[in-house]
């Protein structure tokens, strides 16, 4: 039976009274408290079947606080990162949705630049969703001629919670142009972030196929299309209604109407996507079923495609912790990697059913914007075969003041609705005497990251590319020595033929001489 949407007055009053703590401290600005308070419309554009719109228009509003996005203009950027073209909308898709591209070769990782490349990409994002809320946006990965230095995870994260949490019912689908080979152990990473539904709305195109959700006309011609536009800051004028679109992000310096669009509200990434609500913990759930596999009887969790995306933290594993015991009955130990990628800190603490059985190392703390922290749960020798009922429950919050005193004072005051809550079970593995290198090498893989795996595989492709160029380069060279040496070859052919002819000519020029003589 389908979830009734709540009504705009139900989702106001569940807002004003979950999240009356932040109104006072003035968590959020106070033109976008007005704009929830008095459009009714802009509500609406929350209401999504699987996160409840009190927690999106929450996050939402705590986000545009956090970078001043109401404070933004052009004039906020510098001159070049307008220029650069790496952002841009321009035409349409089959379905009158406009593009929004982003060209992934003009974009460098660069931690110290990433704030206000974030800052750029919200604002364009804001200013579309400004021109028309319920007009959904194509969003156009063009990754031709894109090396590893143009991959950026956090980037891509913070794509993801945008339209995740931000602007919930704003995208449409997303297109993934000529992505190259060497990116496939990334896309494996990207999609162990989403459900699967959430994987449904990401296509990836090439030349051949991409007209399938474009029309020709709407293509720039390096994708096989007919449109010959070339990226210009500042933009031509425009003068119709329906070339507007290829305004640079919509400025507001040269404001236009679109022409008109369907006004029905969408749901972006489908009414189920992204997740199924989690009733005790009013996360967002997405599990994918993983066999973990052994080498040596030696355990490797793949965490990246065994995640729990919370509303506040992303927990790996995502239902169970596994401990493997060995025969000497030694310590045995699992991780959990909590990792936060929304735009504040969130605190966190771990609890277990049965304390007496395990050190917690650490049990609580911080999780700062985007980073991960590993929680190292040590089972206790001689407790092995009881651990089949245990539990842990990892609880988060969020947290606008850091320091030590006040997140313990704020555990003890937050309300239950505030804090998300998840569950891991315990299990246990028995593990046989192996290879000491082997079993250090899977120990390694186990501790390392999603973002250091990644990196691991991005060095080992850096290496790979180096070695295949030297290669290269060597057949190049040996085709031209056997080139040289086939010409050589003929040259000396040439000369014994001639030197050969000589000989022949002058012998029968002197049988000649001297039979006159």
């Amino acid at each position: 039976m389908t979830k009734e949407e709540p009504t705009v007055k139900t989702i106001r009053t569940n807002f004003e009274t979950k999240y009356a703590d932040n109104i006072k401290k003035e968590v959020y600005d106070s033109r976008d408290l007005e704009a929830i308070k008095s459009d009714d419309d802009l509500v609406t554009t929350y209401i999504r079947n699987d996160i409840p719109p009190e927690d999106l228009i929450h996050e939402s509003l705590k986000w545009r606080n956090d970078i001043k996005l109401n404070d933004i203009n052009e004039d906020t950027f510098d001159k070049w990162m307008w220029e650069k073209g790496a952002v841009y909308f321009h035409n349409k898709d089959k379905d009158g949705h406009r593009i929004l591209n982003v060209v992934c070769r003009h974009h460098k990782k660069d931690a110290a630049l990433l704030p206000f490349v974030k800052k750029f990409l919200g604002y364009a994002i804001d200013n579309a969703f400004k021109e028309d809320r319920h007009s959904r946006i194509v969003v156009l990965f063009d990754m031709s001629d894109a090396g590893l230095s143009n991959l950026d995870m956090d980037l891509i994260k913070y794509i993801i919670t945008c339209f995740k949490y931000y602007f919930p019912t704003f995208l449409s689908y997303m297109l993934i142009y000529e992505m190259p080979w060497i990116f496939n152990a990334a896309w494996k990473v990207i999609k162990a972030w989403l459900s699967q539904e959430a994987v449904k709305v990401i296509k990836f195109v090439t030349k051949s196929d991409i007209q399938e959700y474009i029309n020709r006309d709407q293509i720039l011609t390096h994708m096989g299309g007919t449109d010959k536009f070339v990226y210009k800051y500042p933009p031509e004028p425009v003068t119709e209604a329906g070339d507007a679109d290829s305004m640079l992000l919509n400025s507001t310096r040269k404001k236009v109407t679109f022409a008109d669009q369907d006004s029905q509200l969408y749901k972006s990434l489908s009414n189920d996507s992204i997740s199924q609500q989690d009733t005790n913990s009013n996360a967002i759930f997405r599990k994918t079923t993983i066999s973990r596999t052994y080498s040596s009887s030696f355990k490797k969790q793949n965490r990246d495609e065994n995640s729990f995306i919370g509303r506040l933290l992303t927990i790996s594993p995502a239902e169970e912790l596994e401990f493997v015991v060995d025969e000497n009955g030694k310590e045995s130990y699992d991780v959990i990697s909590l990792t936060n990628t929304l735009p504040y800190s969130i605190a966190y603490k771990v609890k277990t059913t049965s304390p007496e059985k395990y050190r917690v190392r650490p049990s609580s703390g911080l999780v700062r914007s985007g980073s991960c922290t590993e929680v190292h749960v040590y089972l206790q020798p001689g407790f092995s075969s009881t651990i089949a009922k245990d539990k842990f429950l990892i609880m988060a919050m969020e947290v606008t003041n850091e320091t030590a005193d006040s997140i313990n004072d704020l555990w003890k005051k937050v309300g239950k609705e505030n804090i998300m809550e998840h569950r891991l079970r315990c299990t246990q593995t028995t593990s046989d005497t192996g290879d000491i290198g082997d079993l250090k090498s899977e120990i390694d893989n186990i501790n390392m990251t999603s973002d250091q795996r990644l990196l691991k595989i991005s060095r080992q492709l850096d290496t790979i590319q180096r070695d295949n160029v030297i290669l290269q380069n060597h057949v190049q060279l040996l085709l031209r020595t056997q080139l040289f040496m086939f010409f050589l070859f003929i040259a000396f052919i040439s000369m014994l033929c001639y030197l050969f002819h000589e000989e022949v000519l002058s012998i029968r020029h002197s049988g000649c001489s001297s039979s006159l003589f």
